[in-house]
């Protein structure tokens, strides 16, 4: 057998060979294996009376196109067939996309529904994850249970975020019957961010939960020893003309209240009942397809699901997720990280920009005797805040986001005699 010499090292062929071949099966264990090529659904524009939401499946318009199915199983025994076939259909208009899916079942009776809160997933249900920027990172979750619930979610970082705080409008029924359930969804075209282009293809992926049995089928199997999510979606065909218009949103508001408690005697603020009459706007503008301009003039947030109670012993500020809708809107882009995120405790996290600092209470509270009195403003008032997101069409991410905040004071009622109450105010150890 010939000998090579290379920088007086003695090689032998096969050692070279050995050599390559162990590195490749290193390569091998080390590199995620590739999935299969993206599956393809070509949709089709509605002609005539769009479908009726009711979970029914008998409206003219599903006949326009044809069904998809081959759904594969993904959990618990990867790539093996489903317990239960699963078919869908996908039709849209000038306003909105339409899905229809088939959840056929040989036990019927067996179908879990629960009734739950939104964004809560019991028993049966099928998730639909539309990719309509088609950039492989972002996509848009709709679920529907075989109960009725709806859930919906952002999707970012390619499936590494989920953000269940996003809330569109949207419309969905579901139907039990002899051989199955069906649902039916309605999504406006003004909830999804899209290209300008003549035709689009999107990314979609369909998810199906058999509660029972704990098993998920998925339409384009994605191996759960690969990393990625939205990258590895299948294809939307046929979307052709979509409108490119000016979504304009405005929704004011006006609120009057008035709270009636017991008076506190020598207490000048706390006089039995108090009243107070407020009003501002909330506006959405879509400047164009994929941009979206949110704001608010003097935001009233009333409504928003309340903070979990905690309580903060240590010296850090208590982290809260976010939930106030103007802030939540591209949120994704405005989330920068600096370190992994601390988990447990509900501490603050190390981002670049935490938005609940945005009209958080005010730091300072005076320092009051026993018989001193003051009314201080629970939260700062937000006068008027603008923000800019989205996506170019080159696949640039923008955010930009301005918010003012109003000047807070307290007022002071003190009972200590006017020469002493004006020492503590200059001294500031003494005023706190």
């Amino acid at each position: 057998m010939p000998v090579i010499i290379r920088h007086g090292i003695q090689e032998r062929p096969m050692n070279r060979f050995a050599n390559f071949l162990l590195v490749g099966l290193l390569l091998a264990a080390v590199l995620p294996a590739q999935s299969a090529d993206p599956r393809i659904y070509r949709t089709g524009r509605i002609a005539g009376s769009a479908p009726v939401i009711d979970g029914r499946l008998d409206d003219a318009a599903w006949k326009q196109v044809a069904w998809a199915g081959d759904f594969v199983q993904r959990t618990p025994y990867e790539g093996d067939p489903p317990s239960q076939e699963t078919q869908f259909k996908v039709l849209y208009d000038d306003h909105a996309l339409y899905l229809a899916y088939r959840a056929h079942d040989s036990d019927p009776g067996e179908i879990v529904e629960r009734l739950a809160r939104r964004d809560h997933f019991p028993g049966d249900w099928v998730e639909v994850n539309i990719d309509s920027y088609h950039d492989l990172r972002t996509a848009f979750s709709f679920t529907l249970s075989a109960s009725g619930v709806k859930g919906d979610e952002f999707i970012s970082n390619d499936g590494g975020n989920w953000d269940t705080n996003w809330d569109p409008i949207w419309d969905g029924r579901a139907a039990v019957d002899d051989g199955g359930w069906n649902g039916e969804l309605r999504i406006p075209l003004s909830q999804l961010r899209y290209s300008g282009e003549k035709e689009q293809v999107w990314g979609i992926q369909v998810t199906r939960r058999i509660f029972r049995l704990e098993e998920r089928s998925v339409w384009q199997l994605i191996p759960r020893d690969i990393s990625g999510w939205v990258s590895r979606f299948g294809e939307l065909h046929g979307l052709l003309d979509l409108p490119v218009r000016r979504r304009l949103e405005l929704m004011p508001y006006a609120v009057a209240q008035t709270e009636r408690y017991q008076e506190e005697p020598g207490n000048p603020f706390a006089g039995g009942k108090d009243s107070e009459l407020s009003g501002g706007l909330d506006g959405k503008l879509g400047v164009t397809s994929d941009l979206t301009l949110d704001f608010t003039i003097n935001p009233d947030f009333g409504q928003v699901e309340a903070d979990p109670s905690q309580v903060n012993l240590t010296a850090f500020e208590t982290f809260f997720q976010e939930k106030r809708p103007f802030f939540i809107e591209g949120s994704s882009i405005l989330n920068f990280r600096l370190a992994p995120a601390i988990t447990g405790g509900g501490f603050t996290q190390d981002l670049l920009f935490y938005s609940r600092r945005v009209g958080r209470s005010p730091h300072w509270y005076p320092d009051l005797g026993n018989e001193d009195y003051a009314d201080s403003p629970q939260h700062s008032s937000i006068l008027g805040a603008f923000k800019l997101s989205g996506k170019t069409a080159g696949g640039l991410s923008l955010g930009i986001m301005e918010c003012v905040t109003a000047e807070e004071s307290a007022e002071v009622r003190r009972s200590l005699p006017l020469r002493e109450a004006a020492e503590r105010i200059k001294d500031p150890a003494m005023s706190g």
